[in-house]
Order: C-alpha cells, then structure tokens, then sequence
C-alpha cells in the first residue's frame, strides 16, 4: 500500500487497522475491493459511516464499489470530492499538472438555457501549438472539427491529435485553426507575474493556477520558481499584492504553506498555519506515533534545504485576490489560513468561492498486476489558526463582479477587467458604475469550464510526509 510521498511501515500499524486481502479464489474486483475497504476503513474521514461489510457486493466494478462507500456523496454536509481512477500512475501524474493530450488552453462553456455551448478561451498554455498560432484569451467558439458544442460533449470535445476550430475575437471571425495538441504537456502553475508602481503604491501581481511543487519528478521547480517571483517582488519592495487565484481550483497542500509562508507577516515558524482533523482511529495512531504536533502545520521558512522563503509580509499594506467560480480548495486554505494573522487586509474581489474545507491523499499500490487502481479519498478537514472551517458555502467578497464578459484582455493587462478594479481599489479610484459597465457585454452565465476536469480540481493535496516532517 503506497500513499503519494508517504511512506509508513504498515508493521507500526495496530493489525485491527486492515481487513484481509484475499488471493487465489478472489476474482480481481474482490481483491481491488477489500483493498479500497480496508484503507477507507482506516484513512477516511468519515470511517465510521462506512456501511458494513456484510452488506456490501465486493464484486461490483470497484468505481462503483468506491463510490458506493461515501458518505453524503455530492451533498454539501457531506463527501463532495473523493474519487478513484483505474490508473494509479495516470492519477498521480495528473496531480502534478501532467496531461496525455492538451488542447493548450482552459476554456469556459456558456449557454442560453438550451443545448447549445459557445465557449471562451480563458486562457492559452505557454509552449503549445495554440500559442503558437496565436490564440489569444477572449476567443470563442461553438465547433470543433465541424461539431457543435452542446451540454454533454463540451467537456470531452478534444478527443484526437488535432482540433479544427473557428475563432471569433471581439465579435469577428479570426479563421480557422488547425491545433496539434500537446502529448504529455507539463502545465507551470506560475503563469505571469509583474510590478505595475502606482503613485506611491507599488503592486504586485501574480496569476498563479493550481499548487503543484513540481511536474512529479521531485525538483520542486514549481515551488522554487514561485519563490523567485516573491523575491523579485521583494526586490521591488511591493506594497500590495494582487493574487488571482481565478482558475485556481487546488493542489497541494504544502505548496499552500509555502505561498502563506512567503506572503504572512513576522513569518514564524512556531505559529500555525493549520489545524488538522482527523477520523478517530487515524487520528490517535497519530498522536501515540508523532505527538499532538501531528495535528498542525506551521508556517515554513525554506522551500527545501537551502532555499529559504522569500517573504513580504511586513512590507504589505493589502492582500488583494481575485476569484472566480472555480477558486477552490487550496485557494480558499490560503485565504482562510492567512486572515487571523492579516486582519483588515485580505479583500477578495471576485464571485462567492466553491467552498471545500477538506482534504485528500493518494492511494495505490504498486508492482500488482491484480490492482492498477489509485484513489483520492477525503481524509482530514482543516482549519485556520482560530478554529475557523465554516465555509462550505464558499468565502464571500467584499467586491462582487462577475467576470463573464465576452470581450477579454490578457491576463496582467492593467485595463483586464478584474486586475482593472483591483489596481482601482489601491489607488482609491474604485467606482462599482463603472466596473459595472465594462463587464455588461454579455448576459449569459458560465456553466462550467475546463479546469473542472483537472485532477486536483476542488482538492486540497495532503503530502502527510511533509506534514509529519514539519513538526
């Protein structure tokens, strides 16, 4: 049994902690369904509403079998986010941003009540074949490869090498494209950042779009490229900083620290970051291995040994983030995390975020040819320094905007949107009328995007090992 970086002697283990794996007789689904019991028994948040043994068919498929086990599955009191793949090694690559086929761009669907989907390019990946052929944010489109999008191919519309595609930018047609897509694509979750000086304000900005360390291959080349970033802006001697956090649906766990860490004032790493909770079981096994530490984690000050963090935090007179529908998980942690110890200073400008207080770690097994299985079950639901993880209906801004207009400039434009009000708020410009005007260009509502397809979509990615090693 491996859990992703975590590495635990199952002899240190209690034995009451695993039901039997049998083999010989098994069919293969009975082998990969004890297993999916027995670690769900002990690891899941919500253990004890397992539903018995006895009156469960551990013959059944095991995605049908897993999703059999949750507790309040899709409920909001409930487990909205644990899931199971049938390839381990695709799952965890999938967790470091690593993609089979990549179209090069996130997109958005809209549609106006019927079956039909006209979709936006939020934004275009960097070293694809789409930035290559210019494809811009703000683009839109309704067909590819001569199909109409509609409500239930969208999604799933980028299925073969190549994608014909007719853009329209601003309301006039661009041509069409022919788009190769990008075979094992490695997205950077750094994707732009920048100083504009504003008077006497100088502000950084930095889109960042999910928390991976690195692209699976223990560099930590994510981490340290965004630790850079915080040491340009510390150069720079920033005043405010703007996070847009929008297309940033989760990650890691650790890479969340290490942001709070590089953003926090009077960085300390004896102050706690974030209080951690546990099933019963697991959470005793715990404290009786590693001390009542286990359940916290603390602010860090080197990304690995011999990088120290570069942080901001005392220079900061406002933490600006601007979210959108699909600001989740990770995202909402660092927001939530850093408000006991930035009072008055984090204002969030966006839409409501999606509201997830929980986390997960990754289950397979390797070197089995019975079991290719991996899953992500909830294991532990986290809080702030306070106590504080009520937000399952998601954090609220204090300016509220929707970003759904039809004409969009790139991100870090000073004139974007989003980035516009913001930049407005700082300098004491702000007018919510005029705001207003710029985004009235269309009426529809998104009813999904893309980035709800990324594994880490809505997770909070528990590295127990780091965790364990941080105390």
């Amino acid at each position: 049994m491996h859990m992703k970086k975590l590495y635990l002697l199952l002899l240190l283990l209690p034995l009451f902690f695993y039901s039997c794996e049998k083999s010989g007789s098994d069919t293969d689904n009975q082998y990969v369904n004890n297993w999916i019991y027995s670690q769900m028994s002990t690891y899941y948040l919500w253990n004890e509403n397992l539903p018995s043994k006895s009156s469960l068919d551990f013959n059944r498929n095991p995605d049908d079998f897993f999703y059999s086990l949750l507790y309040k599955y899709k409920q909001l009191d409930g487990d909205r986010f644990s899931w199971i793949q049938d390839n381990y090694i695709d799952l965890l690559n999938s967790l470091q941003g690593v993609t089979n086929y990549d179209i090069g761009f996130e997109y958005i669907g809209y549609n106006d009540g019927g079956t039909n989907i006209l979709a936006q390019v939020a934004y275009v990946k960097p070293d694809t074949h789409a930035e290559q052929l210019g494809i811009k944010r703000g683009d839109v489109f309704s067909k590819v490869n001569g199909t109409q999008l509609t409500t239930s191919n969208w999604r799933s519309i980028f299925n073969s090498a190549t994608a014909k595609i007719s853009f329209k930018r601003s309301g006039a047609d661009i041509g069409e494209k022919t788009i190769t897509l990008s075979q094992n694509y490695s997205e950077d979750p750094v994707y732009f950042d920048a100083v504009y000086t504003k008077g006497a304000n100088k502000i950084g900005y930095l889109v960042y779009n999910f928390f991976a360390a690195d692209a699976g291959n223990n560099s930590y080349a994510y981490d340290k490229k965004l630790n850079q970033v915080f040491g340009r802006f510390k150069d720079a001697g920033i005043t405010h900083l703007v996070l847009d956090f929008r297309y940033n649906n989760g990650g890691s766990m650790n890479s969340a620290t290490l942001l709070g860490s590089m953003i926090v004032p009077n960085l300390n790493v004896n102050n706690v970051y974030t209080k951690l909770e546990y099933n019963t079981l697991y959470k005793n096994y715990l404290i009786t291995k590693y001390g009542d530490n286990v359940l916290i984690d603390k602010f860090r000050d080197k990304v690995v040994n011999g990088v120290a963090i570069n942080n901001v935090g005392n220079n900061l007179q406002g933490l600006y983030i601007l979210t959108g529908n699909w600001t989740a998980s990770a995202s909402e942690l660092v927001i939530n995390n850093l408000e006991p110890y930035m009072p008055g200073k984090i204002h969030l400008i966006g839409v409501a975020t999606a509201g997830k207080n929980v986390g997960s770690t990754s289950f397979y097994k390797e070197n089995d040819s019975r079991n290719k299985w991996g899953m992500q079950p909830i294991i532990l639901k986290y809080a702030n320094r306070d106590g504080f993880s009520d937000f399952t209906s998601g954090l609220v801004p204090d300016v509220v905007e929707k970003d759904n207009n039809l004409t969009k400039l790139e991100l870090g434009d000073e004139n974007e949107l989003m980035l516009s009000i913001a930049l407005s708020i700082i300098n004491g410009t702000y007018s919510p009328s005029s705001a207003l005007r710029q985004s009235m260009d269309i009426n529809l509502e998104p009813i999904g995007a893309s980035i709800e397809k990324r594994a880490w979509a809505n997770q909070v990615i528990v590295d127990l090992d780091h965790l364990k090693l941080n105390k």
